[in-house]
């Protein structure tokens, strides 16, 4: 067998072709060629195999992607794709955007699956064991199908290699695999390694490498030649971004720059990258809106969303099982980078996670909630020693304001003055300032009972009524309810509420100025702050904010970052054992596989991590 990379077809050169040697051409192969000659998008493998042609349609390159801005500040559908089970690393699709493909890492795993656009039903197709291939599969890219089976370039994390794999059809076996370039050098660091990869037809392949450094590479695929992959940026030094987790490719008209978009993490945001000139890689435009509540966003493909393909479909993919769908119209009118705020960038962490410290927990230093947009009144004054109040004074006349029901106050305590709020809405910064809470908001799941006699303010809170009383078709159980906050598309629901009686539900992105309301229970989708010790088995896959709490990395099992040159591991029980000896550490957390270990002073901003899980000393 013998095979040739193309650039897009030339329709005249076949028709050329097909004349000067059609009376010498099978049947089979003229009914190729002239379905060639229709397809005048198509770029393709071909490949001669025994007098018959086999035409392998490249990834994603019949779609135009719109500006990002067309796409919205919000998925049309927000799902999870059980059939991958969990550690979703990357993400594929046919050519028609009528299969997909996706990668568990953890598992070693790849599975096809279709997604219905009527009623949003996952089927899986078929599932592939890929323990022999690759040590950490972690980028897979859709080169095209043949007789043998589907043909992708998968990448492996460490060491960083691309390799050319080819899954039978229907599932189970592994028809042909070969290693496509060597490892980078130098080597990559444990688990930052090649992360996505992308096949730009008449280019190669671009592969991403997380960090340290987080860069883009390029490989001159060509089969059955082993090649040195080509660092082309650093990404992080050079275009701002960094914790890079996934690329792709999606073509437009010839006469259009290439391009690719990256997904990365840090920030939270796709980025359009020209890539017409390998030397001068050059952000177009960015897109963060709703990846910023992603988990851990880990793929990214494009694939048609109609028919008569005038709408283009996004998939982002999130570990565990997160996928977001966005869709947009090809010729939407925006222009390039016009995404604007929320769309632009994610707003600052410290800005989205409030305070929720009480006056016995010293509460949430140089913060106070805004005037202009919280209902608020300043009860001390530094004017006189008669109007100047103490800390416990401020906490006082929270509790017995009569002009609303005071759920917050902040206090200065040079000037010993006092602001206190009905709800605390829009955060900030404030030197003078120490904010307070009243009492703690919700922090209790549909497992732990949830919290009584409790509601978020729907004026003041981004929300929804997803099920009402008015019939029995509108209402829904506890269970429905949670389901509903788990799938809702408008915006990442945190936290729902329930009115057993009545059978109603609403979904909230964020809960401002909680409230007492009698026939609700209120529910938090996963705990702001993990309360379990190691005893308890911790809170895994999970970590605290590193920019919002005090830290101290003590043990390191894959790198040089505590101790010269020299790697410092150490055990759950060794890391427990440095949190005890250490009067701040407040929690700590451990990551199973390198053998890290950090201390942690609390645990504001918790998220989602693969490799950590958190413990409460």
């Amino acid at each position: 067998m013998t095979m040739m990379m193309m650039s897009p077809v030339n329709t005249s050169a076949v028709k050329m072709t097909m004349a000067a040697g059609l009376l010498a051409l099978p049947r089979l192969l003229l009914g190729l060629l002239l379905l060639i000659t229709t397809t005048t998008m198509m770029t393709a493998f071909m490949m001669l195999d025994g007098g018959q042609v086999v035409v392998v349609s490249a990834h994603q390159i019949a779609r135009k992607v719109p500006p990002l801005a067309c796409f919205g500040d919000a998925p049309v559908a927000r799902m999870q794709i059980d059939v991958v089970r969990s550690d979703f690393s990357s993400l594929a699709a046919t050519s028609s955007g009528s299969t997909l493909f996706a990668l568990n890492n953890g598992e070693k795993a790849a599975f096809q699956f279709t997604i219905s656009s009527e009623n949003g039903k996952i089927e899986k197709i078929a599932e592939w064991n890929l323990t022999n291939i690759v040590a950490d599969p972690e980028g897979i890219a859709y080169l095209g199908v043949n007789k043998a089976g589907h043909e992708f370039a998968i990448t492996d994390e460490n060491p960083s290699k691309v390799h050319m794999v080819t899954l039978q059809h229907g599932g189970g076996g592994i028809t042909s695999s070969s290693v496509m370039t060597t490892a980078i050098d130098p080597p990559a660091m444990a688990n930052l390694g090649f992360e996505g990869v992308a096949n730009v037809p008449g280019e190669g392949l671009f592969v991403v490498q997380e960090q340290k450094p987080a860069a883009l590479w390029f490989v001159a695929a060509s089969r059955g030649v082993v090649t040195a992959p080509q660092k082309l940026v650093d990404t992080a030094n050079t275009l701002g971004i960094d914790a890079l987790s996934d690329i792709t490719a999606a073509g437009g008209d010839a006469a259009e720059p290439a391009e690719v978009f990256v997904l990365s993490k840090a920030p939270k945001q796709i980025t359009r990258l020209d890539i017409s000139d390998r030397n001068n890689v050059k952000i177009i435009e960015q897109y963060a809106g709703a990846i910023c509540g992603m988990k851990q966003p880990e793929a990214i493909a494009f694939t048609t969303a109609s028919e008569d393909g005038k709408k283009v479909r996004m998939l982002v993919g999130g570990e565990p099982t997160e996928l977001l769908i966005f869709e947009a119209d090809v010729d939407c009118d925006k222009k390039l980078n016009s995404t604007e705020g929320a769309a632009f960038s994610c707003p600052d962490l410290a800005a989205t996670v409030g305070c929720d410290m009480t006056i016995e927990e010293g509460g949430c230093p140089q913060r106070r909630c805004d005037k202009a947009l919280s209902n608020s009144e300043k009860v001390c004054t530094d004017d006189s020693p008669d109007t100047q109040c103490s800390l416990e004074e401020c906490k006082q006349k929270c509790t017995n304001h009569a002009a609303f029901k005071c759920s917050t106050y902040a206090y200065d305590e040079a000037e010993k003055e006092c602001y206190v709020f009905e709800s605390c809405v829009g955060e900030t910064d404030e030197p003078d300032y120490t904010l307070y809470v009243m009492r703690k908001g919700c922090d209790m799941t549909i497992e732990e009972g949830g919290c009584p006699q409790r509601r978020c303010d729907k004026a003041l809170s981004n929300s929804e009524k997803v099920c009402t009383d008015d019939s029995p078709d509108t209402q829904c159980s506890l269970e429905e309810c949670k389901q509903k906050c788990t799938n809702h598309a408008a915006f990442k629901c945190s936290t729902y509420a329930y009115d057993e009686a009545e059978k109603e539900c609403y979904v909230f992105e964020s809960c401002v100025g909680e409230t007492d309301e009698p026939d609700y229970t209120l529910y938090v989708m996963t705990n702001r702050e993990c309360k379990k010790d190691m005893s308890e088995g911790g809170c895994p896959l999970r970590m605290c904010s590193l920019e919002m709490n005090d830290s101290k990395l003590v043990c390191d099992g894959d790198a040089a970052r505590v101790n010269g040159d020299a790697a410092t591991p150490c055990t759950l029980d060794e890391c427990k054992q440095k949190c005890d000896n250490d009067k701040t550490c407040a929690h700590f957390m451990h990551d199973a596989d390198d053998n890290d270990c950090y201390l942690m002073s609390g645990c504001k901003g918790e998220g989602f991590s693969d490799d950590f899980t958190v413990y409460v000393k």
